[in-house]
């Protein structure tokens, strides 16, 4: 089988778990790594036993998270990376910078969203982060892939346009076949920067899909239509990284 090559169209990286992402236009990585920063916070709702000294993958419902709470997409976040720092923004509210790195700025974000999602969280909610780990929806260290062909594809099926930012991936993909990143298993993928990576799994979907990332509205059943369309749940493709590199918008991936 021949594969055709694709161009990264937009990187992204989600620096708290659950809120907006922050777009790039280059991104360092790491062998094994995620990108800069993804998951490197997330809002616990509830002690769920995170020990920031011995840091284990822990499953995304025991934090503040789309897939339960769509009341999450009211608040747009900006950030300032270089200095680890938020910026909070909803209607009828003044704007909110806060530190990611301090204590205090930690404590002001949990009481952001606790006086935002009200009775509806679980709570108490608390920021948890630990050096080298991501909160992502997997044990293990992948980035996360969407092929933009493959999201219009499923809009056309549902019958409305679907952004593909609910998708929450860290690198989409353009000039590829719909649903042919499916086809990578078991393959390696180079970068034209020459960052190697290999195929992880693909990703199955959850409710978070649900959820306009502009409105912040639970307004489709995307897994319900993927499952009668297609058989399968799945948008989206984890990959493991095998060198250190760096991604830039612009680049092509070729199956090796």
């Amino acid at each position: 089988m021949t594969f055709s090559p694709a161009q990264i169209a937009a990187l992204a990286t989600h620096p708290v778990k659950g809120l907006t992402p922050h777009p790039l236009q280059s991104a360092p990585v790491e062998a094994g790594s995620v990108f800069p920063l993804d998951r490197a916070y997330a809002i616990e709702n509830g002690p769920c036993g995170f020990d920031p000294a011995d840091p284990k993958h822990i499953k995304k419902s025991k934090f503040l998270v789309l897939v339960r709470y769509e009341d999450v997409a009211q608040v747009k976040c900006t950030y300032d990376l270089e200095n680890k720092r938020i910026t909070l923004s909803k209607p009828q509210a003044e704007d909110v910078t806060l530190s990611l790195e301090t204590e205090e700025g930690q404590q002001a974000l949990a009481a952001y969203f606790t006086a935002h999602m009200g009775d509806k969280a679980a709570g108490p909610l608390k920021v948890r982060s630990a050096d080298n780990h991501a909160f992502t929806d997997t044990a293990e260290k992948f980035v996360h892939v969407v092929n933009l062909a493959s999201v219009k594809a499923l809009s056309e099926t549902i019958g409305i346009e679907i952004n593909p930012k609910r998708f929450r991936a860290n690198i989409y993909l353009e000039g590829l076949p719909a649903y042919e990143e499916f086809n990578w298993a078991d393959k390696k993928i180079r970068s034209s920067s020459g960052v190697a990576f290999k195929f992880g799994r693909r990703t199955r979907r959850c409710a978070a899909v649900d959820v306009n990332p502009i409105t912040a509205e639970r307004d489709t059943n995307i897994n319900k239509i993927l499952h009668t369309s297609l058989g399968h749940m799945d948008v989206g493709i984890y990959l493991e990284v095998l060198n250190s590199g760096t991604l830039s918008v612009g680049d092509t991936l070729t199956v090796e």
